[in-house]
């Protein structure tokens, strides 16, 4: 350890069973490779899908949670306090008060929105890149901190975009609209973490805790889409993803998603990606 306070740490393990409680660490996200895993902070428990990760903040306890019948292949990275407190310096102070300062940097902290977050194609790039500057017989500590570097420019984006999606909620008090925002996104990975079951509209508006009616507005305000939409959309991704992945029958998709039969599966796939799933599955094999 080249400074004080936690190291930036990857943990990228297969298990099928851990509990790591009340953990206090840096700035970290939790992820997987394969499998899900569960994720609790400040009394919130998230399900952590494949195609989605979820943050944590320094100084925030979070407990680790993964039981599973096959291996869950994590890959969970935990940001040094030094560096992400030096690289949030450098991204967010003007270059006249680095210059001024010289090698003084003062510690700049940033907090993020605990949620899930889609794995995106810049995401999945530079997980791709970290992971591969990391070999049993050789650690490149140089290429290793730019690629963290990036992960951590990423991040502050992502939480840019953000900001400006809170700022367009219809609500006068700053306030008011966080806790909105904070409402919404607890629905958001409530969705996230369902399976193929039918999803009823009052029970995913209780988990925001508000009407159903408040609820489909705000929704539909802040996504741009309806929940339904939204909620066919996610079983669109998840059916592509077992096309591609699996040998399953389109029957067993269709039931695996929820759909009251093949044909009203293959449909809506046909509808929405203009090939039939058997079509789909050829292609992207």
């Amino acid at each position: 350890m080249e400074t004080e306070g936690f190291p930036s740490v990857i943990i990228n393990t297969q298990i099928k069973q851990t509990y790591r409680a009340d953990v206090t660490g840096p700035v970290s996200l939790f992820l997987n490779l394969r499998g899900s895993s569960k994720c609790s902070v400040e009394g919130r428990k998230v399900t952590v899908p494949p195609d989605h990760y979820f943050i944590s903040n320094r100084f925030q306890s979070y407990t680790l949670e993964i039981e599973s019948a096959q291996p869950v292949e994590t890959f969970n990275i935990h940001l040094g306090e030094a560096f992400s407190e030096g690289v949030f310096s450098a991204l967010l102070t003007p270059a006249d008060v680095i210059l001024n300062d010289g090698l003084q940097q003062k510690a700049v902290t940033l907090a993020f929105h605990n949620q899930l977050y889609r794995k995106d194609e810049a995401f999945h790039r530079i997980v791709y890149e970290i992971k591969k500057s990391q070999t049993p017989a050789y650690f490149d500590k140089l290429l290793f901190e730019e690629k963290m570097t990036s992960l951590v420019v990423y991040l502050l984006q992502q939480h840019r975009d953000l900001l400006k999606r809170i700022a367009q909620m219809p609500a006068v008090k700053a306030s008011t609209r966080l806790e909105l925002y904070k409402r919404l996104s607890h629905s958001l990975d409530w969705l996230h973490a369902q399976d193929g079951s039918y999803i009823d509209l009052d029970a995913l508006a209780s988990t925001a805790c508000l009407s159903k009616y408040h609820f489909l507005r705000l929704f539909k305000q802040t996504y741009g889409l309806s929940p339904y939409q939204y909620w066919q959309n996610l079983r669109l991704e998840k059916a592509e993803k077992l096309l591609r992945t699996t040998d399953l029958a389109i029957r067993e998709i269709a039931d695996f998603l929820g759909f009251d039969n093949a044909a009203s599966f293959s449909r809506l796939f046909r509808q929405r990606r203009r090939l039939y799933p058997s079509q789909f599955r050829e292609v992207a094999n």
